[in-house]
């Protein structure tokens, strides 16, 4: 089984100055600032204790991501960049993400970022009014997230993500038409865009649950999707995969790696891992967490480590190199795993999802309406 040589790394801080209504993540509602820089000095030691393992592998793209990384002092993770430099080889023209909240975010932390070698922000903005993102329970209001665009562009960054978020009950279309246009109107490098998703562990899912909430329907889930897709194709945004588009040069390299079978390791509170050709996560207990990095070794949840079979792997290969639109390669298929895709897979499932699952110019993918059902046909091979 082979993966491409670079190594992705992915840093968890799971904490949040309040935790949203629809969040499953692994975060929690905290702002104490000790607590933070606590943390900080613990993630500080695993990158340390990691490195030992694979300090040999160049690192081309960094994602820092949560909860909300800016919730931490602008010192605190300029500590964490330098520890990254100082124990793994991080090349030259590494991508490396920082998520941030438009409240959290100051002309301090950005600038300090930028010195300390963060390159891209990824910015939760999930709308543009202020019903919505007070329903949704965010901390930020729609100046929030015009003021923080317009300030990191001042202080240097030119990829900048935000996130958009559709299908939130009272949502209307022309609601989520205004958020996409004020969106494009900004021109970030990226955008995603996701559809609101009712998950067990949320406030919305006990609303749910109780009656108290109605999800959108999927034809107008769907409807929202396309809208907003015709949208940024005419403002010159490439739509590259199911809940991502860019302008040219500007796809998220980090997140590739995890849809085109790439390696990366995962540091911090119940961060994944695909590295070594092993599947492994990090304890999501915090206190087994610091307690692994107090006792110098590596914070893994043994009963979590994976070693899949080969058609076990073959099933993620092709379930992850779907979500991409230009979807995955049957020679690159071929290299990793010394099989043919159709030694393995029956042709016939492109009959059966005519229009829908398409083989061209060597590649298996999704059209984009083969992405409105796209978790029917990816179970198809796993």
């Amino acid at each position: 089984m082979m993966t491409t040589n670079k190594l992705g790394l992915y840093l968890h801080v799971p904490f949040c100055a309040r935790k949203c209504r629809y969040c499953d993540f692994l975060s929690f509602g905290c702002s104490d600032s000790k607590v933070l820089s606590e943390y900080s000095q613990a993630l500080i030691r695993e990158i340390r204790i990691r490195s030992k393992d694979w300090c040999f592998r160049d690192v081309d793209t960094v994602y820092i991501g949560g909860g909300t990384p800016s919730l931490m002092s602008a010192w605190d993770m300029g500590k964490i960049m330098d520890a990254l430099r100082e124990n793994f080889n991080i090349v030259k023209d590494a991508e490396i993400t920082i998520e941030g909240n438009p409240a959290t975010l100051s002309d301090e932390k950005m600038e300090r970022y930028l010195r300390k070698g963060i390159n891209r922000l990824s910015l939760g903005v999930q709308s543009f009014e202020n019903d919505v993102l007070q329903y949704l329970g965010r901390i930020h209001n729609k100046n929030d997230a015009f003021t923080s665009f317009q300030r990191a562009k001042k202080a240097g960054f030119s990829n900048i993500n935000m996130d958009i978020m559709f299908a939130i009950p009272g949502q209307s279309m022309k609601m989520w038409k205004d958020t996409v246009r004020q969106c494009i109107f900004l021109k970030p490098a990226h955008i995603s865009l996701y559809s609101l998703q009712i998950e067990e562990g949320t406030e919305f899912y006990e609303l749910y649950k109780d009656g108290k909430m109605e999800a959108v329907p999927e034809i107008q889930d769907r409807e929202m999707y396309h809208q907003a897709l015709a949208m940024m194709k005419e403002a010159g945004y490439k739509h590259y995969e199911i809940s991502n588009a860019a302008l040219p040069g500007f796809e998220s390299r980090h997140n590739l790696k995890y849809w085109s079978y790439a390696e990366y390791l995962g540091l911090g509170l119940g961060a994944s891992s695909f590295a070594g050709g092993s599947r492994f996560k990090n304890t999501s207990r915090m206190h087994e967490y610091l307690t692994a990095i107090r006792e110098h070794v590596p914070p893994v949840d043994q009963e979590s480590i994976e070693n899949y079979s080969q058609r076990e792997e073959m099933g993620i290969f092709v379930f992850t190199g779907l979500r991409k639109a230009e979807g995955f390669s049957l020679d690159h298929f071929h290299h990793v795993f010394r099989k043919d895709f159709f030694d393995v897979y029956d042709e016939d499932i492109l009959k059966k999802y005519k229009g829908l699952l398409i083989c061209a110019d060597g590649r298996l993918y999704l059209s984009e309406h083969g992405m409105d059902v796209s978790n029917r046909i990816m179970a198809e091979f796993v």
